[in-house]
Parts: C-alpha cells; sequence; structure tokens
C-alpha cells in the first residue's frame, strides 16, 4: 500500500516529498519555502499520519479503532492511520482529504502562484 499511498500523493497538484526524521515521507504542498505538510508516511510501518477535516471525523475513527492521536502532533486534527485496519480506498480518500484541509491554510501569494503555475 505504502506506493500506492505515496503515488496518490505526488499526483495531488503542487506536491512534494521530502525524507525527514528518520526516513520517514513527509508529503507537502506549496513551494520549497512556503508549504503545509499533509501526510507523514513511515514506509512499512503500516501508519499514516494526515490531518482530519474536523474533529468529529477523528473522534469517529478513534472510537472505532482505526486511528489513534499523534504523539508529536497534539493539536490541529492530526492522526495517525492504521493502514492495516482500513482498505485501501478508504486511506487514499483521508490523504486526499487531508490534502484539502491544509492547502486553503497556505498563504493566499503562494495558493496564487500555484493555480497560475
Amino acid at each position: 500500500m505504502d506506493e500506492n499511498i505515496t503515488k496518490m500523493a505526488l499526483s495531488l497538484p503542487s506536491t512534494y516529498m521530502t525524507e525527514q526524521w528518520g526516513g520517514a515521507h513527509v508529503f507537502k504542498v506549496g513551494t520549497q519555502t512556503q508549504f503545509k505538510m499533509f501526510a507523514i508516511l513511515r514506509p512499512a510501518a503500516n501508519r499514516l499520519t494526515v490531518k482530519a477535516p474536523d474533529p468529529e471525523i477523528r473522534a469517529m475513527l478513534f472510537e472505532v479503532g482505526v486511528a489513534e492521536a499523534h504523539s508529536h502532533l497534539p493539536r490541529g486534527d492530526w492522526m495517525v492511520l492504521f493502514l492495516d485496519k482500513l482498505d485501501e480506498d478508504d486511506v487514499l480518500a483521508r490523504l486526499e482529504a487531508s490534502y484539502n484541509t491544509v492547502l486553503p491554510n497556505l498563504p493566499r501569494s503562494v495558493r496564487d502562484k500555484l493555480s497560475s503555475g
């Protein structure tokens, strides 16, 4: 599933990946200097960190046992999805929702540059 997550993340407009924090694949939208992170994948760890579109969805996923809070991102509705407990279509939909959640938070000048470029 890691390969499909990476492929999907990089297919979204104006995205790129960096490797940080001991090999984590960090997916970002924006420019190299002004960006927002929208997902973190640790290859072969069966975990994907994404931002929930709202607290209710995040709470529901916690309640059914397919996600938990991210220990280093306590604010902003970040959550860790357990990839072995979700089907791939659901994971990819949550990845795209995370992208769509952080994109509007980029500075307007960056969003304008991305849409015209």
